[in-house]
């Protein structure tokens, strides 16, 4: 087995990653700044297949790193989170798109196939979401409107490249959840798994009938692990992820956690910025439901359940702690 390249392998999604190709035999070179970490890589210390670089991937390649040599590059670094991104405002664009050009140039220079995460959020509006529609700017510049607008111009520069010979697909995942994920970043379904767990309340977000697709990380990696060749073949760069049969509102998502892990916890409606401050927004898409055409003619489908995907959360945190919302509100 090769060598693989994931940026941001200790955060949520990019340690799941990591994990995958660990246990399918090939060796990992994590390459993490560490702001968005949820792990610390000592899970993997004692296996000589794994390789923790602790620098932001621009410095890395800056400083005379290269991707020569390996088999592919994950690039899943980047700040994410409806709370997470709001330190960083006013940067948050240029660092995500600064960090996404230097890997581009570095796969272009060392041919070698690239899969970039972007965000369902890049659509900017409600409904059934497929890679061929086109994508509103929403009036009124916020974070979280800077995020979506930076993953667009990510997702501009990654397939452009493809005319001067780069490999690669681009992943618009919808709403992935999962073990790791870390309620400082805003992120909803572990916010109310350590809620329930804690018999506090659970806060639903204004009237708690948003709509959402939830999708296993393990459904995620799977998509990357065994797809990404054919993607990349496919002759369709954008590929969304996500899980319809999961879709439910945030109201009942909180109802579900709480009945599930026979939680006593009241449910508490309320309005995100009391919670994150006024620089917190919801989500342009109030519905947000992923069209599968391309995944599924890839031969990809979700497997996790919403139940399963409630449980296995609330296992990872019944034993562990969030250490990144170790001083996040609760």
């Amino acid at each position: 087995m090769g060598e693989v390249v994931i940026t941001g392998g200790l955060g949520f999604i990019g340690s799941h990653v990591a994990d995958a190709y660990l246990t399918a035999g090939h060796r990992v070179r994590v390459i993490d700044s560490t702001v968005g970490a949820v792990i610390d890589g000592s899970e993997h210390a004692s296996d000589e297949r794994y390789e923790l670089v602790r620098e932001p991937v621009e410095d890395y390649l800056a400083n005379g790193g290269t991707f020569s040599g390996v088999d592919r590059v994950i690039h899943a670094a980047s700040h994410v989170g409806p709370a997470g991104i709001l330190s960083r405002a006013g940067t948050l664009g240029h660092d995500i798109v600064a960090s996404s050009s230097a890997v581009v140039e570095a796969c272009l220079a060392a041919d070698v196939p690239l899969c970039v995460f972007s965000s369902a959020e890049v659509y900017g509006r409600s409904g059934l979401l497929d890679e061929r529609d086109s994508l509103r700017v929403p009036t009124g510049y916020n974070a979280r409107i800077e995020y979506a607008v930076a993953k667009a111009v990510v997702e501009a520069m990654t397939v452009n490249s493809m005319t001067r010979g780069l490999r690669a697909v681009v992943i618009r995942p919808f709403n992935v959840a999962g073990p790791r994920q870390s309620r400082a970043g805003g992120f909803v379904m572990p916010t109310f798994v350590q809620q329930a767990l804690a018999g506090r309340p659970l806060t639903v977000f204004g009237d708690g009938k948003q709509v959402r697709a939830f999708t296993a990380a393990d459904d995620l990696t799977h998509f990357v692990l065994d797809h990404m060749d054919a993607a990349i073949g496919a002759g369709e760069p954008i590929v969304n992820i996500g899980n319809p049969a999961n879709r439910t509102t945030i109201g009942t998502l909180a109802e579900r956690v709480r009945d599930l892990l026979g939680s006593d916890s009241p449910i508490l409606y309320t309005d995100g910025r009391r919670r994150h401050g006024e620089g917190y927004a919801e989500a342009e898409s109030f519905e947000k439901m992923p069209a599968l055409r391309a995944a599924i003619t890839l031969g990809w489908k979700p497997s996790v359940d919403l139940d399963d995907l409630i449980r296995t959360t609330a296992d990872y945190y019944e034993s562990r702690e969030d250490v990144r919302g170790r001083y996040a509100p609760l």
